[in-house]
């Protein structure tokens, strides 16, 4: 409880937040991270190992971070086309069959987001991990800006790590300057790939 007060406390005294549950693990794992372009497919399961601390977007369900989410998929796949920039997601139930299935633009990581809103894309950085990030400012009386970032990385074991970061900064009514940053991190593990017998949806 004290604990808590005196965090309160200093955001209302400095306007400055964080919060990152995981970071002891991450910091275990992000160093000893694999380039995920060692392999062009992977399959990992849609639950985490362990349920998540707060809810966002994929937070307990790969399939849904990757946009191919269904109640019956226990299972994810992504297949790389490195040479052609793309990334085909497909989630499959306990039987091998696609449920749903997407590609995504793989972008440099210094790229421009594409004018076409109904694109879907992810960033590839130079170290082989994908990058989804959203941005947001908007010139008000708080003036300020928020974003959005999920960072994707193989683990030294074969798994796939997702790292999400929430965080705002701006000025509370252009004098008092406010910060904020939340992280999470969750492990997806590696699933063994098979044959795919059958192909039912695609998105």
């Amino acid at each position: 409880m004290r604990a808590l007060v005196a965090t309160m406390l200093a955001f209302l005294l400095t306007g400055c937040f964080t919060s990152s549950p995981q970071k002891t693990q991450f910091k275990a794992e992000y160093p000893a991270r694999q380039d995920i372009r060692q392999k062009n497919e992977y399959r990992f399961t849609t639950k985490p190992t362990k349920p998540a601390d707060a809810r966002y977007w994929g937070s307990d369900d790969l399939a849904e971070l990757f946009y191919v989410a269904d109640s019956q998929a226990t299972t994810l796949t992504l297949h790389f086309n490195f040479p052609a920039k793309s990334l085909k997601v497909s989630s499959l139930d306990p039987d091998n069959k696609i449920r749903r299935q997407t590609t995504f633009m793989l972008l440099d990581e210094s790229a421009e987001k594409p004018s076409d809103t109904d694109l879907r894309y992810m960033y590839l950085t130079k170290d082989g991990r994908l990058l989804r990030k959203t941005r947001s400012c908007k010139p008000d009386m708080s003036v300020g800006c928020q974003w959005w970032i999920h960072t994707i990385f193989i683990t030294r074991n074969g798994d796939m790590a997702v790292n999400y970061e929430q965080g705002g900064a701006g000025m509370a009514f252009l004098v008092i300057p406010l910060y904020s940053s939340s992280e999470y991190l969750q492990i997806f593990n590696k699933a063994q790939i098979s044959n795919v017998t059958s192909h039912q949806a695609d998105r």
